[in-house]
């Protein structure tokens, strides 16, 4: 039994770190080239791909079409469609995100705070 100074402790420390989806979606709507969204939300490895693939489609596209190779032309043009898919992915499915991420934060704090596991509690 977990005693209610630690749960209130818990709510504390939750609030100051959950993420907000407004936040989140303000991120993707405004810095989606460099996958800040991603990065807010702790998906760091997410985040690298978002930050990445703008720079290699830009890059594989320029150089295709200077050096008229096709390979590399069509690979900007297939990295550039690969991020419009993850951006619109995302769109639509951020606020989904954001709970996950939320009930992993809250997950964490509890664990960290009572020294229980957090399934033996509440299992799923």
């Amino acid at each position: 039994m977990v005693s209610p100074d630690k749960l209130k402790i818990i709510e504390v420390e939750f609030l100051r770190h959950k993420k907000d989806t407004l936040t989140a979606y303000i991120f993707l709507v405004f810095f989606w080239f460099i996958g800040l969204h991603k990065f807010y939300l702790g998906r760091n490895t997410e985040g690298v791909i978002f930050l990445s693939l703008p720079v290699l489609s830009s890059v594989f596209t320029i150089f295709g079409f200077f050096m008229i190779n096709d390979f590399f032309f069509y690979s900007g043009l297939v990295l550039a469609g690969i991020f419009a898919l993850m951006f619109v992915f995302d769109l639509f499915t951020l606020w989904k995100q954001v709970e996950k991420a939320n009930e992993r934060i809250y997950r964490d704090i509890f664990e960290k705070i009572t020294g229980i596991p957090y399934s033996s509690v509440f299992p799923t």
